[in-house]
C-alpha cells in the first residue's frame, strides 16, 4: 500500500479518490491500496476477497462461493454468480455427522477468475498479492475468531489446526495462519487456479467429500444480467437466481413508494414486515431445474406485487416458517475514482464449511445445507436456492450504491431496510446502517433491536406483532458493508454490529 493516508476510517469514510469497506480491517487496507495503485472497484472487491481467505476463513474461503455485482465504465450492471452445484455423484447427507458430504462444487475460484479477466484491471496477480503475504505472515486471533475456534469439535479440523500452531489452537491476540494456504495462492497467482483446486477436491475427498477434480476444473461462470426493479426514480438491482435477491427486490415493490415515505415509524414497519412475509413465502417456488428467472420475473410482476400490496391489514398476519441459520459470510464494497461501484459476497455457509481442510490450505464448503424440499430438493448437478445476495441501487441525484450483508436468511430482509434508509435519505447513509433493526423469525414473530424506540416497539405490538428483543447493535442483525458515490464524494460505511472498518482517501 502507498504511504497515502486514508483521511477518512472507521465506520463512515469519505474521499475524493475512492473508497472500501470489509468485514476485517486488514482485508479494507487491501482494498483501498487496490484503489490507490488505479484499480476499479472490482479491482478492491478482488483484493479483499482473497484477504478474507486468510483473516477470515472460518467464514469464507477459495473452496466456497462468491457473488458480484457491479458496474462497468459505462454504468450497465452486471453480475457474477460463482455458485457451484451438486456434484455428479452427491448423495444428501442423512446426518450432521456426514457434514463433509454437503460440499458442492466450489464457485469462488471460477468467479474470482471471471472478475480478475474481465471487469478489473489489475488482474488476478494483484488481487492475490496482499493475500498472499498475509498469509505467510499469519493475523491475529480475535474475539469473534476465538469464539469459534473453540466452538470446533474435537475432530480432524481442530486438531490439524492445533498441530500447526504448536499443538494447541492460538488465543486471542496470538498468530493465526492456514498451513499451505500462501504456496496455493501464489501458484494460483502464476498458473491459475486448477492445480490448487483440484489438489484440494482430492484431499477432501479422502475426508468425505464427493466433489472431483475434473468436476471443480471444469466448472465456469458468465457474466449475467441482473434482476432490476424500477422504483420511482430510483432502480434497484439484484443478483439473480439462484440467489434469493428477489425477496428483497418484492418486498419494495409490494411494500410501494407510500410505505417508504411514510413518517410513522411503526405503520413503515408494519407494511415492510407484511411486504417481506409476502415476498418470503414465494420463494419456496424458487429452485434450480425449476424455471428459477421466470419465478422471479413472475414474483416481480407488478400485479402480482399489487395484489400482494392489498391483502396487507392493520394486524400481523401469519407469515411463513422460516429456518434460522446463521451461518458465516462475509462481504466487501467498493467505489472507485470514477464512481463504479461493486458488492462481492462469499461463503463457505456454515462455520468452517465442510471442515475438510486439504494440505494446501483450502477448506470445503457445506452449501449442500441449503437444500431443503420442494423445488429446492437436493439432486446431483443442481444449485441450491442460495442465501447470498447482493444489491445495488442508483438514483439521478442521490446517486449509486452497492450493499451486502452476512446473516443466511436474513440477508434479504437486512438489505431491503438498508435500501428503504438510502431511499428515504441518501445523505446520511450512516445513519441507514445505524437504525435499529427487525428480523422476521417466522409466524407472527420478529426479532428486534432493543434500541428500537419504545413508542414503535408498544405499536407493532398493538397491531399483533410478537417480539423477541435482541440487544441493541446485535450481531446477528447482520454487517452491512455500504459503498457509494453522491455529488462526486466517495463514501463507504462500516457496521457497528461486527468488527468491519470502512476507509477512503
Amino acid at each position: 500500500m502507498s504511504s497515502t493516508p486514508a483521511y477518512g476510517s472507521g465506520r463512515l469514510a469519505q474521499g475524493l479518490g475512492g473508497a472500501a469497506v470489509a468485514g476485517h480491517p486488514i482485508s479494507a487496507l487491501a482494498g483501498v491500496a487496490a484503489l490507490e495503485a488505479g484499480g476499479n472497484a472490482v479491482d478492491a472487491c478482488l483484493a479483499m476477497a482473497a484477504s478474507d481467505w486468510t483473516a477470515m476463513p472460518d467464514m469464507c474461503g477459495p473452496g466456497g462461493d462468491l457473488f458480484a455485482l457491479w458496474t462497468d465504465a459505462n454504468g450497465a450492471v452486471h453480475a457474477v454468480n460463482g455458485a457451484g452445484p451438486a456434484p455428479s455423484a452427491y448423495v444428501h447427507p442423512s446426518s450432521e455427522a456426514e457434514r463433509a458430504g454437503l460440499c458442492l462444487i466450489p464457485g469462488a475460484p471460477a468467479a474470482f477468475e471471471y472478475l480478475a479477466g474481465n471487469a478489473g484491471r489489475l488482474g488476478r496477480t494483484a488481487a492475490l498479492a496482499p493475500a498472499i503475504a498475509l498469509a505467510r505472515r499469519g493475523v491475529a486471533v480475535s474475539a469473534r475468531f476465538d469464539r469459534q475456534l473453540q466452538a470446533l469439535r474435537d475432530g480432524a479440523l481442530r486438531q490439524k489446526l492445533a498441530a500447526a500452531h504448536g499443538g494447541a489452537l492460538p488465543k486471542p491476540g496470538e498468530r493465526f495462519v492456514l498451513p499451505g494456504l500462501a504456496d496455493s495462492l501464489a501458484e494460483w497467482s502464476q498458473r491459475g487456479p486448477g492445480a490448487a483446486l483440484g489438489a484440494a477436491c482430492a484431499d477432501w475427498a479422502t475426508q468425505g467429500a464427493r466433489v472431483t477434480a475434473q468436476e471443480a476444473c471444469a466448472f465456469a461462470v458468465e457474466r449475467e444480467t441482473p434482476l432490476a426493479l424500477a422504483f420511482g426514480a430510483w432502480t434497484i438491482y439484484g443478483q439473480p437466481p439462484m440467489s434469493q435477491s428477489v425477496a428483497t427486490l418484492a418486498s419494495l415493490g409490494i411494500a410501494g413508494a407510500d410505505t417508504v415515505r411514510e413518517t410513522d415509524t411503526a405503520h413503515r414497519t408494519h407494511m415492510l414486515i407484511e411486504a417481506y412475509k409476502r415476498a418470503f413465502s414465494e420463494l419456496d417456488g424458487l429452485g434450480g431445474g425449476h424455471e428459477p428467472a421466470a419465478h422471479a420475473a413472475a414474483m416481480l410482476g407488478a400485479a402480482n406485487m399489487r395484489a400482494k400490496r392489498e391483502s396487507i391489514g392493520h394486524r400481523a398476519s401469519q407469515g411463513p416458517a422460516m429456518v434460522r441459520n446463521y451461518g458465516e459470510t462475509t462481504q466487501v464494497a467498493a467505489v472507485d475514482a470514477a464512481g463504479g461501484v461493486c458488492t462481492l459476497i462469499h461463503s463457505l455457509y456454515r462455520p468452517f464449511g465442510g471442515r475438510c481442510l486439504a494440505a494446501n490450505g483450502w477448506l470445503s464448503n457445506d452449501r449442500g445445507a441449503s437444500f431443503s424440499t420442494g423445488a429446492n430438493a437436493p439432486a446431483p448437478g443442481k444449485r441450491p436456492r442460495h442465501t447470498l445476495v447482493g444489491i445495488l441501487m442508483r438514483h439521478p441525484e442521490d446517486g449509486i450504491w452497492a450493499c451486502g450483508t452476512p446473516g443466511a436468511q436474513a440477508q434479504t430482509q437486512t438489505n431491503l431496510q438498508i435500501a428503504v434508509g438510502l431511499m428515504r435519505d441518501a445523505s446520511n447513509p450512516a445513519a441507514a446502517v445505524a437504525a435499529p433493526r427487525w428480523s422476521f423469525l417466522g409466524d407472527d414473530q420478529i426479532a428486534v433491536e432493543a434500541s428500537m424506540p419504545r413508542e414503535t416497539l408498544d405499536a407493532l405490538v398493538d397491531k399483533g406483532h410478537r417480539l423477541a428483543l435482541r440487544p441493541p447493535a446485535d450481531w446477528l442483525m447482520g454487517s452491512i458493508g455500504l459503498a457509494g458515490v453522491r455529488n462526486g464524494l466517495k463514501i463507504a460505511v462500516a457496521d457497528h454490529r461486527r468488527e468491519a472498518l470502512a476507509l477512503a482517501f
